[in-house]
C-alpha cells in the first residue's frame, strides 16, 4: 500500500468482476435518467446534430453564417448574435457526438424504421436521442472496463468507492446553481452576490454535485470526457502511465476544449510526483501528438475574443523571462537555487506519497487556484466572458476530475482502515454493494417517459414553418430552437429554412 504505483499480473478478481458489473449498472441507470430527462428538442442538442450532418457533407455551414447575418439585420440583441457566433465557429468541437447522431438518423432510415419525408420530427427526434444516448452509454461502459481491468489490489475498491459515493451524491443531494455563477445578476438581491467566498462555496459543494451539466454520470460531451479521464487515472495508477497520456487524444474528438485541460492536469500531477516520467517516450509521443490536434483543432481563445496578438503575448512572456535568466548569471544563479528548494520541497511532498493520494491533492489545488483565477478575471473582464469563460471554467474542472479525486481520497484512508480490521475488504465490499445495488433499483424502478409522448411532442415544432422570428426574453432556449429545427429541416427536407423564418 505505500508503493506509488498499483502493479499485478493477477487476471480479473472477483471483487473487480463485482465492482465493475455494479457500476456498470449504476452508471448506465443514472445515465439513461439522464438521457429521459434531458434529451429534447432544444437549441444545443439540435446544433450538435447539425454540426454531424455539416460534417458528413450534407449541409453547407452557410446556413449558420447566414444565421449571423439575420439576426443582424433584424437587430437582435448582442447576446444572441454572440451565442450564434460562437456555434458557428466551434462546430468541430464535439465530432463524436454529432456523427452518432448523424449516422443513427442513417442507419435507422436504411432499415425502414424512421423517413425523414414521411415524418421529420419522428425521424429527427429518434436520430438525436438514440444517437446521443446510445453513443455515449458505449463509451462510459468502455471507460469503466478499462477502468478495472486496469485495476488491482487495493486499488479496485477505492475506484468502486469514488463511483457509489458520486452516485450517491448525486442522487440524494441536491445540485448546487452553477449557471452564470460569476456573473453578477441585478438586483440583489434577489439575486445573491458574487463574492470570492461564495465562489469558493460552490466550488466545493460542485465537488459533491457537479449538476447533470458537467456529472461524469451524464450525457453531454463534457460529461463522457470525465469517464474518459477516470478510466486514464486508472491507468495511471495501475502503471500504464504512457497509455494514460493518450485519453487526451481521445478526448480532442469528443470535446476538444476538454483535451489540454486533461493534459495540463496529468503532466502536473507528473511534475509533483515523478518528473522523470515526462521524460519516456511513451508519454513524450502522445503529449506531442495531443499538443499538435490542440493547435489545429482548437480555437476557443480567439472565438471569446481573445486575438492571435493576445495569445502569442502570452505564450512568450514565459519563453522570454526564461531567456533572460538564463542570460544574467545572478538570476541565473538565484534560480537554480529556487529550483533546487522547490524541488525538495515537491520530494517531500509528494513522492513520498502513494501516487493516487499525489495526484488527489494536485487536482484539489489545482481547482482552489482556478477558482481563485477564474473570480479574479472575471471582475474587470467582458460580460460574455464572464458568462461563458470563467463561470463555465472551474465547474467543468471539478466535474471532469470528480471521479479520480474521491478515489485518491478513499486509497488515502484504506491503509488505515484495512490496518484496524482485517475483514475490512469483504465488508467494506458488502456495504458499497448494497449502496449501488438500492441505487440501481430506484433509478431503474421509477417510472420512464413514454417514447411515443415525447415523439407527439416533437410534432409540435413543425408549427414553426408558419412562424416568424419573435425574441422570447425570458428563454434562450424559445428564441434559439426554431433555427436549429429549421436549419436541420432544410438539410433534409430542402427548403428556404431561415430565410422565411426572418
Amino acid at each position: 500500500m505505500t508503493a506509488d504505483v498499483v502493479t499485478s499480473t493477477q487476471r480479473f478478481t472477483l471483487v473487480s468482476l463485482i465492482a465493475v458489473l455494479l457500476s456498470l449498472v449504476v452508471w448506465s441507470g443514472i445515465n439513461a435518467r439522464i438521457a429521459a430527462t434531458n434529451i429534447r428538442f432544444d437549441k444545443d442538442l439540435l446544433y450538435l446534430f447539425l454540426c454531424g450532418v455539416e460534417q458528413a457533407g450534407q449541409a453547407s455551414h452557410d446556413q449558420q453564417d447566414k444565421l449571423v447575418e439575420h439576426l443582424t439585420a433584424v437587430s437582435a440583441g448582442d447576446h444572441y448574435i454572440y451565442r450564434a457566433k460562437i456555434r458557428a465557429a466551434y462546430c468541430n468541437n464535439y465530432p463524436f457526438t454529432s456523427l452518432s447522431m448523424y449516422f443513427t438518423g442513417k442507419v435507422q432510415h436504411s432499415l425502414g424504421m424512421t423517413d425523414p419525408e414521411r415524418d421529420f420530427p419522428e425521424f429527427l427526434f429518434l436520430a438525436l436521442w438514440w444517437g446521443m444516448a446510445l453513443s455515449g452509454a458505449i463509451l462510459g461502459v468502455l471507460c469503466l472496463f478499462i477502468a478495472f481491468w486496469a485495476a488491482r489490489g487495493p486499488l479496485v475498491l477505492p475506484l468502486f468507492g469514488a463511483i457509489a459515493l458520486a452516485a450517491l451524491f448525486y442522487v440524494t443531494i441536491p445540485p448546487p446553481q452553477l449557471s452564470w455563477s460569476l456573473y453578477q445578476l441585478t438586483p440583489t438581491p434577489p439575486a445573491p452576490l458574487v463574492t470570492l467566498p461564495r465562489t469558493f462555496w460552490i466550488s466545493l459543494y460542485a465537488w459533491i454535485n457537479p449538476t447533470a451539466v458537467y456529472s461524469p454520470f451524464s450525457i453531454f460531451p463534457r460529461c463522457l470526457c470525465a469517464m474518459i479521464a477516470f478510466a486514464a487515472f486508472a491507468l495511471r495508477w495501475s502503471g500504464r502511465g504512457g497509455l494514460a497520456y493518450w485519453a487526451p487524444i481521445a478526448v480532442s474528438f469528443v470535446h476538444q476544449s476538454e483535451a489540454p485541460i486533461l493534459l495540463a492536469v496529468l503532466m502536473t500531477c507528473d511534475l509533483a510526483a515523478r518528473p522523470k516520467e515526462l521524460m519516456r517516450p511513451a508519454c513524450i509521443v502522445p503529449i506531442l501528438l495531443t499538443l499538435v490536434l490542440t493547435v489545429l483543432r482548437e480555437r476557443m481563445l480567439s472565438i471569446i475574443g481573445l486575438s492571435s496578438v493576445q495569445i502569442a503575448i502570452v505564450l512568450a512572456a514565459p519563453v522570454g523571462l526564461m531567456l533572460l535568466v538564463f542570460a544574467v548569471p545572478k538570476l541565473r544563479s538565484a534560480s537554480i537555487s529556487l529550483g533546487l528548494a522547490v524541488n525538495r520541497f515537491r520530494a517531500n511532498c509528494f513522492e513520498r506519497l502513494p501516487l493516487p493520494v499525489a495526484d488527489a491533492i494536485v487536482i484539489l489545488l489545482g481547482s482552489f487556484a482556478l477558482v481563485l483565477l477564474c473570480y479574479a478575471f472575471s471582475r474587470k473582464d467582458h460580460v460574455f466572458r464572464v458568462i461563458y469563460l470563467w463561470s463555465e471554467l472551474f465547474p467543468r474542472y471539478i466535474g471532469l476530475f470528480q471521479l479520480p479525486v474521491f478515489a485518491g481520497l478513499i486509497y488515502a484512508v484504506w491503509p488505515w482502515v484495512l490496518a484496524k480490521r482485517r475483514a475490512a475488504t469483504r465488508e467494506a465490499l458488502a456495504v458499497v454493494s448494497c449502496v449501488m445495488l438500492i441505487i440501481a433499483v430506484i433509478e431503474w424502478n421509477r417510472p420512464w417517459p413514454s417514447t411515443a409522448a415525447l415523439v407527439a411532442h416533437a410534432r409540435t415544432f413543425e408549427s414553426v414553418l408558419g412562424q416568424r422570428y419573435a425574441p422570447s426574453e425570458s428563454s434562450f432556449s424559445k428564441t434559439e430552437t426554431p433555427w436549429y429545427y429549421l436549419m436541420l429541416r432544410k438539410a433534409y427536407l430542402g427548403g428556404n429554412g431561415l430565410d422565411e423564418y426572418f
